[in-house]
């Protein structure tokens, strides 16, 4: 069920599904550019006045339709306006709440936006915000139009605020305005990319450790600069990021936004590979092995449907739990020169999935890193 379908579950008993779209189409008009097809029904919902349940900043998913939280206004941006299709002004703001389970951003659209504009809502305001919650560009965001609603509110005990970082165990997809500490792991080369409106982008990704385990972070364009002075084994401290999840890899990842800081920290971070039995892996998830070779096949060249010519080669690790065939691919098979049977390697990174006679196997590719054990 897609989300647009799961907004008029809300619904169902007040209109049509049929009556549903063509409001969420008449919203879509008259938002123009600023609001997509999702967004749009939300915001329908709201105007219909579909209630929303009450609950902490870090219990807030994407398979919530409708929340209440209560937060801090830790950042406000200023009031802008917009022409619709139609030729009406509307306006919109966004703000930064928090509690003592972490942040997320809330959009507030016309009415809710006036609030702002007045003066009404401000920094440092604790306030409950009723609306839909919807996948934003920079992680999970509350949306808040004609049916939902923004409230300022006394409380009896003020609103402590997170400002511990998160540790890598507790992020999730969705999270925004993550702040982090961890150990640099892996730093990849920069890529470069061309975007529709043909302008080049840059991509750099490099990988954080702690106690909990670890992370893939993913750094845009001017952010990459950040990077120059930072190596190896550096302790850094990410702040203002949002996760999501790679649908590649199907792992939850990091990603730098406009307002993403990164520098080096003086905390120190330990981190500790966690080592999985070959006995224990099971296919669809992420790994790291160690163990000796116990076979080794040649290299085979294959074609891509793209034309490229790829490379495979198969090995087979053993520790004392089990054996398993690992198939490194295209870079990964340069180690070839460098091993024999009997020797030790560490693969980190590598991903399981069935294989021959649904037995399961390794798969190394880019992401994954091997080492030579002496």
């Amino acid at each position: 069920m897609d989300k647009t379908t799961a907004i008029y579950e809300k619904l169902k008993g007040r209109m049509s599904h049929e009556e549903f779209l063509v409001l969420v189409e008449q919203k879509e008009k008259l938002m123009g550019d600023l609001a997509d097809r999702e967004s749009a029904a939300m915001l329908v919902a709201c105007d219909l006045g579909v209630n929303n349940d009450e609950m902490k900043i870090d219990k807030v998913t994407s398979d919530i339709s409708n929340v209440t939280v209560i937060g801090k206004v830790i950042t406000c941006s200023d009031v802008r306006t917009f022409a619709r299709d139609d030729g009406s002004a509307g306006s919109v703001a966004n703000l930064t709440i928090a509690d003592d389970t972490g942040s997320i951003r809330v959009v507030l659209w016309d009415q809710a936006a006036d609030l702002v504009k007045v003066g009404e809502i401000g920094f440092k305001d604790s306030i409950q915000v009723s609306g839909f919650v919807k996948e934003g560009r920079n992680g999970l965001e509350i949306s808040i139009g004609r049916g939902g609603s923004v409230d300022k509110v006394a409380l009896n005990e003020e609103i402590q605020v997170r400002i511990e970082p998160y540790k890598i165990s507790e992020i999730h997809s969705g999270m925004s305005d993550i702040h982090i500490v961890g150990k640099v792991l892996e730093i990849s080369d920069i890529r470069t990319f061309q975007r529709k409106d043909a302008t080049t982008g840059r991509v750099r990704n490099i990988t954080l450790g702690d106690a909990t385990g670890k992370i893939r972070v993913t750094v845009w364009d001017d952010k990459i600069d950040k990077l120059d002075q930072i190596a190896l084994n550096d302790n850094i401290e990410i702040a203002g990021a949002y996760a999501r999840e790679n649908t590649f890899s199907n792992q939850v990842e990091i990603n730098t936004g406009f307002n993403t800081s990164i520098r080096k920290s003086n905390i120190v971070v330990e981190y500790e590979e966690k080592i999985t039995p070959i006995a224990d892996i099971v296919p669809n998830e992420s790994y790291s092995v160690s163990g000796y070779i116990t076979g080794l096949d040649e290299i085979k060249e294959f074609q891509r449907k793209d034309g490229v010519t790829g490379r495979v080669v198969n090995i087979h690790i053993s520790d004392d739990t089990g054996r398993i065939r690992t198939s490194l691919w295209d870079n990964q098979t340069d180690i070839i020169s460098e091993i024999d049977i009997g020797t030790k390697l560490m693969i980190t990174d590598c991903y399981a999935k069935p294989g021959w006679n649904n037995e399961v196997e390794l798969s190394v590719g880019e992401r994954s890193t091997i080492t030579v054990l002496k």
